[in-house]
């Protein structure tokens, strides 16, 4: 009998080995990893890991970006889930960086998609959005999107097959875009890829009002060995390893300063900031920068350590400052609002204006860029510290009794050239978000079964900016760039108007046709971190400004409007 039991039971555990050595062995067989070096401006920036995999009933990719070059996040997560017949059931993907990163996820039902994103405490969401049967997601930067096309690519056929793609948009607030997509054979060529060199089906690639680009396919087991788009500088190459990259942060030195870290306290939350100060006997004039675009760390993609350095230089004490929740600042950045923003930038003034020694708290200037222009308006609302305001491309809406985020998307529309119905489709998005916002008194709720925060776009949908504007007495000086591509240069002149109407004495309102929403151009070295770098032109017309306003205050001028020709 206990021959028996002993028998059974190795048979059992036979049974179990076998059991988990065929799962190991149909992973194998039906899971492929792939690395890939990602090359931009003729720089290696970033590196990518594809997975696949295969169960009975449905198709799995997954992706992990580690982009240290990047201006603002770093690392990229993505899972695509297609059906056995490559239709979509889901996708999301994370990005993340030096604080709260951008979440975005779509799902299919029945052949209607609903989105929904994530940037910190901001949401945007869309629901049944109509597709075609096999229709890919499709991402042109993204390894892990092309392998569903390449694998229904009929290479036996060749010539031009089109594909019907829905690709995620780069701003969080915008919908996903229809796109087609074409691949088109054309020629068999060797690609060298390290020691190896690999015989290639090239394949042309080409999208509606995108730049034409490239794909190279390896003819023995048709993986993707390269992609490309030259007029975008962008290449990315298959690898057979990993490949580890590191960038240099970069920081703004100059020896007509020093710069100190940081730390103040709104209430029970402490934030942390550099402070650069002019190497100056005396007391000097400082400005407070104030970030806008969702949570930015201090230096805002260089934007605003760019302005720091070359303010410093001249003269003027320089404070700017992680968000809540981002860097070395506390709090949760998940479930900030305008409010706390606002509050979070008076404590960053009172601190300039009370705590540092250097600093003359009779010649204090706020500079504020894009969303953080209202957060501006309402820190110098009423109150004597601030005596100058610089906005720079506000996003701030002063204009006719219309919605100010139409005349935002028709501004993109224009500058991008999407079709009408996705403009009609980001309409949608926005009236349903801000209904999602407004039809609830909840703090947050589930949608696609993740969580969100209400409260701070509704709040922001009850906000008052002419009310704002009306208290500044202030010298003001706008800025706005003709190629910025997001805000409407209505916007500035809106603005411009507005400070007339509300009797300030003493604002202009400055044009450059030559430069976007950063007012300068970002740099890409191959050994930093990308960061932007203001003109020359606009660093010194603010210094300028300031110097005229703030150091010596004269009687103030008639408003003037200037224009600066595009270069």
């Amino acid at each position: 009998m206990r021959n028996i039991y002993i028998a059974v039971l190795t048979f059992l555990v036979l049974s179990v080995l076998l059991f988990i050595g065929s799962f190991i062995y149909l992973d194998k067989e039906k899971h492929g990893t792939y690395y890939y070096v990602v090359n931009l401006g003729g720089h290696e920036c970033g590196t990518i890991k594809v997975d696949s995999f295969e169960t009975e009933d449905k198709r799995i990719y997954k992706s992990a970006a580690h982009m240290p070059f990047s201006v603002d996040f770093t690392e990229f997560k993505s899972r695509l889930i297609l059906d056995r017949r490559y239709n979509i059931e889901s996708f999301m993907e994370e990005k993340s960086g030096n604080g709260p990163g951008k979440i975005v996820y779509l799902e299919n039902k029945k052949g209607l998609v609903s989105f929904v994103a994530r940037y910190g405490s901001r949401f945007a969401a869309v629901t049944d959005i109509p597709i075609r049967g096999y229709t890919y997601i499709f991402d042109e930067f993204s390894p892990a999107t092309y392998l569903a096309l390449i694998e229904n690519y009929n290479f036996r056929k060749g010539r031009s097959q089109g594909f019907n793609g829905l690709t995620p948009a780069k701003l969080a607030y915008l919908p996903p875009m229809k796109r087609l997509v074409t691949l088109t054979s054309v020629r068999d060529e060797y690609i060298k890829v390290g020691r190896r060199k690999i015989k290639t089906e090239y394949l042309l690639l080409k999208i509606k009002n995108y730049p034409q680009g490239g794909v190279w396919v390896a003819k023995s087991d048709k993986s993707l060995i390269k992609l490309e788009i030259p007029q975008k500088g962008l290449s990315i190459t298959r690898v057979f390893s990993p490949v580890t990259l590191s960038a240099k942060g970069y920081v703004s030195k100059g020896d007509e300063y020093i710069s100190e870290e940081v730390v103040f306290k709104n209430r029970n939350i402490q934030l942390a900031g550099t402070l650069t100060i002019p190497k100056k006997e005396g007391k000097l004039p400082a400005v407070l920068l104030i970030a806008g675009s969702g949570p930015q760390d201090r230096e805002y993609q260089g934007f605003f350590a760019s302005i720091a350095d070359y303010l410093s230089k001249n003269g003027f004490c320089a404070l700017r400052f992680d968000s809540r929740g981002v860097g070395s600042s506390g709090g949760d950045a998940m479930s900030s609002r305008k409010r706390d923003e606002i509050e979070d930038a008076v404590a960053a003034l009172e601190f300039l204006a009370g705590a540092v020694e250097k600093v003359d708290p009779q010649k204090i200037a706020v500079i504020a860029h894009s969303e953080g222009a209202f957060s501006a308006l309402a820190v110098a609302a009423g109150k004597d510290t601030v005596k100058a305001l610089v906005f720079m491309a506000p996003s701030v809406y002063l204009g006719p009794e219309k919605s100010p985020r139409a005349e935002i998307l028709k501004n993109m529309a224009s500058k991008n050239g999407w079709s009408d119905d996705y403009l009609n489709l980001a309409m949608r998005a926005a009236q349903e978000t801000e209904g999602k916002a407004a039809g609830t008194k909840h703090d947050w709720a589930y949608i696609l079964g993740k969580r969100y925060f209400l409260k701070g776009i509704r709040e922001e949908l009850a906000e008052r900016p002419k009310d704002a504007i009306s208290s500044v007495k202030s010298p003001v000086l706008v800025l706005q760039g003709k190629e910025d591509e997001e805000v409407p240069m209505e916007f500035a002149s809106y603005f411009d108007k507005a400070l007339e109407e509300a009797g300030n004495p003493n604002h202009a309102l400055v044009y450059y046709g030559y430069l976007g929403r950063f007012f300068g151009n970002l740099v890409d070295d191959g050994t930093h971190k990308m960061h932007y770098e203001v003109d020359k032109e606009v660093l010194e017309n603010i210094k300028n400004w300031l110097n005229k306003n703030i150091l010596e205050p004269v009687p103030p001028p008639q408003a003037e409007e200037i224009e600066l020709a595009g270069k």
